[in-house]
């Protein structure tokens, strides 16, 4: 989900993981036994190497047939609009906490073997979902395993992306780099919409089933990474250490906490998108068209993402955007129609290069040892308060309807950009 938004280096020689075993596949043997950036590779060769394996990472982690029809999927296997807000907010639950001790993880052990496992685990929640025959109980295990995935991932890519840049010494990339690898990821969400829309012409099960294939894929992608030394200084930090270290930089680090709060304030899209299907229903369009609606959106949104890193240093988006979106799922609520769903995708868009602009800032602004730990902290935080949002935006729509809930984004949407209005002040160089 939308909230489905967002160290220190071990030593050469360092053990690994207490638990771990010498006789284990290469991608979980310890730092030292793994292989170093070939010294024969030009530097600039290499550079470009990961980036084209980072925008496929990223591209098929994403890849999933099942993003375009899996609200629909639970309503027509019996499920009320409650119990799947309750699905939803039991995704946002174990979602957050898992946050930040596989943010913490990250940290002291191989980033590149977590991005490994990761769509390995998120796999097994289709395959769940696809023999779960309207089960409630197997549904919510599904996003167990889909939570506990993402969170590996969370914190991991952006720490791993940020170490790699500052390795070949491009940290100026960064913003540019993860627009980029945002806008591979809408475009591979627009792929996989479309074929998704197409398999459940056939069957919906299908959608839900084949999405197990490109994260297979994924999984063999990041195999390719190699492990670079990290910007924090190489001494030894225990796991429970680098959890201290995160909530210490969290209180004393202004910068992260308005980037927080910002960043919670901008996540109400991502709680309002996943009504989009009933919407969609609601307005009558039809199921086999749900893929094209969502293909669209990705494509703005790709489209949005690559041009983020253009409007860095303009302060002025930062409340311009969440206003113009606000706009739109006003009229959406006043107006709930099939054109309505333009509005839709327009809100969402003009969201993304903000969202990308503010993660970016903070991977700039930590001083830590502890980077993946405390972007993982930061995701628990909003996740924790957005726990029971899906069940609250389900109850709006119970009492006022389905296109309530756009009225609730927009006020969100409005409160966050006269938040930045109003502190604009002391935002100077935040935001």
């Amino acid at each position: 989900m939308g909230v489905r938004l967002f160290g220190a280096s071990r030593r050469a020689g360092a053990s690994p993981l207490p638990s771990l075993s010498d006789g284990l596949i290469p991608i979980f043997e310890r730092k030292e036994a793994m292989p170093e950036l070939s010294s024969t590779l030009p530097v600039e060769a290499a550079y470009r190497r990961f980036r084209r394996c980072f925008y496929l990472w990223y591209a098929g982690y994403d890849l999933c047939f099942a993003y375009a029809v899996y609200t629909i999927f639970f309503s027509l296997r019996g499920l009320s609009v409650l119990q799947i807000a309750l699905l939803l907010s039991w995704w946002s639950l174990t979602s957050i906490l898992l946050e930040i001790p596989t943010g913490a993880l990250a940290d002291c052990w191989s980033r590149r073997a977590l991005l490994v496992v990761a769509p390995l685990i998120k796999a097994l929640c289709f395959v769940v979902w696809f023999l779960a025959d309207g089960h409630f109980a197997l549904y919510a295990l599904g996003f167990l395993c889909w939570s506990l995935g993402s969170a590996l991932v969370s914190g991991t890519e952006e720490a791993l992306l940020y170490d790699t840049l500052a390795h070949y010494d491009r940290r100026q990339d960064y913003e540019r780099v993860l627009g980029h690898g945002m806008s591979w990821k809408y475009l591979s969400q627009a792929a996989g919409a479309i074929v998704g829309g197409i398999l459940a012409s056939f069957g919906i099960q299908w959608a839900i089933l084949l999405s197990v294939i490109p994260l297979l894929f994924t999984a063999g992608c990041a195999l390719t990474f190699r492990e670079v030394p990290r910007t924090e200084p190489a001494r030894e930090i225990h796991y429970l250490q680098h959890i201290r270290l995160a909530i210490r930089e969290l209180c004393d680090n202004r910068l992260l906490r308005y980037l927080s709060i910002y960043l919670l304030g901008i996540s109400i899209v991502g709680e309002v998108e996943e009504f989009d299907q009933l919407y969609y229903q609601l307005v009558h369009l039809p199921i086999a068209a749900f893929g094209a609606v969502m293909c669209i959106e990705m494509l703005a949104s790709a489209l949005a993402a690559r041009l983020a890193h253009r409007m860095k240093g303009k302060a002025a988006v930062f409340a311009g955007l969440p206003l113009i979106g606000a706009v739109c799922l006003l009229l959406v609520w006043r107006f709930p129609s099939i054109s309505g769903i333009g509005l839709i995708l327009l809100a969402y868009a003009v969201i993304t290069p903000v969202r990308i602009l503010a993660e970016s800032r903070i991977q700039h602004g930590i001083t830590g040892v502890s980077r993946a730990t405390v972007t993982s902290a930061i995701n628990f935080i909003i996740g924790g308060l957005y726990i029971g949002v899906p069940v609250i935006l389900g109850l709006i729509a119970k009492a006022w309807q389905i296109p309530a809930i756009y009225l609730a984004g927009a006020i969100q949407l409005l409160v966050i950009a006269g938040w930045v209005w109003c502190v604009r002040g002391r935002l100077n160089g935040t935001l």
